[in-house]
């Protein structure tokens, strides 16, 4: 269960579970969690739904200290004020774009004129999105390792090429080795 180590780090900013369930709210988290949830947490009767969302929430706690330490001279800052959320959302992308950056152009693997590549299936079929842009396609940095998963589909005698788009990608969804391809 999370809800010592969630009390204890929330104990630490002077923050209730009502200031926490309005302030770790998305983009921070994948989704807002109630008061009740957050005090159900807090008092061990639940749990967060899964590790990852547990990630997400120890994530804005993480934030909030940031936030905090920005404050100089040390002021406590009042979490259930409205102000603080747009501050905290600001830190969060900062933090967010100093460890994922955005890449503005990427490497794409296009097999027809509507489709990209996605990856391949076990049984070596590959597997298409129409959707390029949003993290579904495979995208790649460098235009060899781009150019070596065509040859590699081309070889399954699938037609492929490699071409160059304009969008935003963030590094943990560009693909840097052929093993996660599974080529």
């Amino acid at each position: 269960m999370n809800g010592l180590r969630l009390k204890t780090e929330l104990a630490g900013l002077n923050c209730t579970a009502s200031a926490f369930s309005a302030n770790a709210v998305p983009p921070i988290t994948s989704r807002k969690l109630t008061q009740q949830k957050i005090s159900a947490i807090l008092a061990n009767q639940e749990d967060f739904s899964s590790p990852t969302e547990a990630a997400e929430f120890f994530g804005a706690v993480e934030t909030m200290k940031v936030l905090q330490e920005h404050v100089f001279p040390f002021v406590p800052i009042n979490w259930s004020d409205g102000r603080v959320k747009d501050a905290l959302i600001q830190t969060f992308e900062k933090r967010r774009n100093e460890s994922d950056p955005i890449h503005h152009r990427a490497w794409f693997v296009r097999l027809s004129i509507s489709d990209y590549f996605k990856g391949l299936r076990s049984d070596g079929t590959e597997i298409r999105t129409l959707n390029y842009f949003d993290g579904d396609a495979v995208a790649f940095t460098n235009y060899e390792l781009a150019a070596e998963v065509v040859k590699r589909l081309k070889q399954r005698d699938i037609p492929a090429k490699a071409e160059a788009l304009t969008c935003e990608r963030r590094q943990s969804t560009i693909t840097v080795s052929l093993e996660e391809l599974g080529l």
